[in-house]
């Protein structure tokens, strides 16, 4: 009987060891079960918040640039421009209507340009200065020659002409030292006026002329 109570009694120990030994474990390993379970959930939130992709759908392709650059180059100033198409500013002419439908014909053709070119006699200072034929078809350089920038073509100055004997006062467009000659005066240039002259004298309107000559020769 002795022996039967001492086996009951290592029996009843060694359930409460094992007992003890899953408590532990539960306590110990209960908060990481409950941290990873957690972190799965906000990924699974993530993951039905995500927007559905439709099948089928494509991203829209970005729109093709014009089949060519307008470039703008004027005699009587160092001024020069190159824009696309659709940054043109508003003060700037635009090329006409017959060179664009040209080029948007010739960009989506095997036509070469020297086909065309006896048809566009009256292109109003425009020309196609530069074509480059690639894998996608054509581009074009459309160059604009004009005698002045806007900004330019609005100034005016007074200079000096020669005219083989005399130094003249004289009107110019544009910005000094590289104005046009748009009209000589009779009056000659005085010696105490002459290195103004020579800078240029600007001014901004032809309207100002009258009262700026009378400085000069009263």
């Amino acid at each position: 009987m002795a022996e039967q109570e001492k086996k009951k009694k290592k029996g009843t120990r060694r359930l409460l060891r094992v007992g003890f030994v899953i408590l532990l474990l539960v306590v110990g390993l209960g908060p990481l079960l409950l941290l990873i379970s957690y972190t799965r959930d906000i990924n699974l939130v993530e993951y039905l918040h995500r927007q559905p992709v439709q099948e089928g759908e494509t991203a829209p392709e970005p729109l093709e640039r014009e089949p060519y650059l307008v470039q703008y180059l004027y005699r009587f100033c160092d001024h020069s421009s190159v824009y696309e198409p659709d940054s043109i500013p508003p003060e700037l002419d635009l090329p006409p209507a017959a060179l664009v439908e040209m080029a948007v014909a010739l960009h989506e053709s095997d036509t070469s340009i020297q086909n065309i070119m006896s048809h566009l006699k009256d292109t109003a200072g425009w020309y196609v200065a530069d074509m480059r034929v690639g894998s996608e078809g054509s581009y074009f350089t459309f160059t604009y020659l004009d005698d002045f920038c806007p900004a330019c073509e609005k100034c005016y100055y007074l200079g000096i002409y020669n005219d083989g004997e005399d130094d003249l006062i004289a009107v110019f467009q544009g910005k000094p030292p590289r104005g046009k000659l748009i009209k000589v005066t009779g009056y000659r240039v005085r010696d105490d006026l002459r290195e103004k002259l020579e800078k240029g004298d600007i001014f901004e309107s032809l309207d100002e002329l009258d009262s700026i000559l009378e400085a000069y020769t009263s």
